[in-house]
């Protein structure tokens, strides 16, 4: 008896949400046995992770999440596995802090909020592609795989943010803690609304809903022009139909006279520059300061995105459902960590069930296996 491997020639599409759905319900029941063999009671924890999925608390993460797993998914498309969108992410708030706290500072030199929010966009994105395009070049003219220098650049980026907050982004209103000074309220993107909070249970969510909606505004404005640019990307430019084919025969791109090292070096910059855009729009709307030691208290978005990209099978179109699934699933981990049911690793293991059950179904949605006699 042996066991033959197949890839199949046609994949049905409503296997995309078959595969989907199953790598959800499936990870999530391996972690509910693995809580009972805990000790855990995998009724409380299911009823933390069904309120999760309805908590407005998941609105910051999930707009985060659709720009990232877009941003992904053009390097993506291209086999170009980018796993330093971490790394990106945070470098790109170094302009950001340098721009508000030091070179604009309303305090000694006060300049145009709307420019200096402009030049903040403009120079994480540029910052983002710079870092991703390290590790293009590398890829292009080296032929050294991207994941291995994707993964230490993220190290490396941490480790430069660190030694810039330690030392020269050291802030001096910080009350004896090791962090940057706050951003000047100036700068920052929110928009604070206040609602009573009164009513039945539904009412008070929608209210707390509306809250969150305002605060995070600009990011809700970033995730649609991120996912419309996406969009545009693959439907319309010349450049995005050059990368869904270099991911599928980059030979055929060669034959058609495309310079594939030129297909590599850009769609690793364009994923890069919008992740850093995502990161310096982070900074300005949630972060505010940059703590010491981040890789300690990093949301860890840049990780969190290769799973969105993941479960949408590379599909523009299921990038909103699953960055709702991971950002619900990253909230649901902090809920049982308020519970009592766990520490941060509820939510690591949370989330790796349901990237290992992914990572199964994916084989079997991509391949089918036989037995023969």
């Amino acid at each position: 008896m042996r066991f033959v491997v197949l890839k199949r020639k046609i994949v049905p599409k409503y296997y995309t949400w078959i595969s989907t759905v199953a790598s959800l319900t499936l990870g999530i029941l391996v972690y509910l046995i693995i809580t009972l063999l805990a000790g855990i009671n995998p009724l409380e924890v299911l009823v933390n992770i069904a309120r999760s999925f309805i908590s407005p608390s998941i609105v910051k993460d999930f707009f985060v999440l659709i720009a990232m797993g877009c941003a992904l998914l053009i390097s993506f498309r291209a086999a170009l596995w980018n796993i330093g969108g971490e790394g990106q992410f945070y470098i790109a708030m170094i302009p950001g802090v340098l721009l508000t706290l030091f070179i604009f500072n309303p305090r000694y030199n006060p300049a145009s909020a709307p420019l200096v929010i402009l030049l903040v966009a403009l120079t994480g994105a540029i910052m983002g592609a710079l870092w991703a395009l390290i590790a293009a070049l590398f890829r292009a003219y080296l032929k050294i795989d991207e994941v291995p220098v994707t993964l230490i650049l993220n190290y490396i980026a941490y480790y430069i943010v660190n030694y810039l907050v330690f030392g020269p982004f050291k802030g001096r209103y910080v009350y004896g803690y090791l962090r940057t000074d706050e951003i000047p309220e100036i700068y920052r993107l929110n928009v604070r609304i206040y609602l009573p909070m009164r009513g039945d249970p539904l009412q008070v969510a929608l209210q707390g809903l509306t809250v969150q909606l305002a605060y995070y505004i600009a990011l809700l404005i970033l995730a649609v022009v991120v996912y419309a640019f996406t969009w545009w990307f693959f439907k319309y430019c010349r450049l995005g139909l050059y990368t869904k084919i270099h991911g599928s025969n980059p030979s055929y791109l060669q034959a058609m006279g495309v310079s594939v090292n030129h297909t590599i070096l850009l769609a690793m910059t364009i994923s890069g520059a919008l992740i850093g855009l995502t990161g310096s729009m982070y900074l300005l709307s949630e972060l505010g300061r940059i703590p010491y030691e981040i890789e300690r208290q990093t949301a860890g978005y840049g990780y969190l995105a290769i799973l969105v990209s993941w479960l949408s099978l590379l599909d523009l179109k299921m990038i909103p459902f699953s960055a709702y699934i991971v950002s619900a699933l990253r909230n649901a981990g902090i809920a049982l960590q308020v519970a009592g049911l766990g520490g941060v690793e509820q939510s690591l293991l949370l989330i790796g069930a349901i990237l290992l059950t992914y990572s199964i179904t994916r084989f079997l949605v991509e391949y089918e296996v036989r037995v023969e006699w």
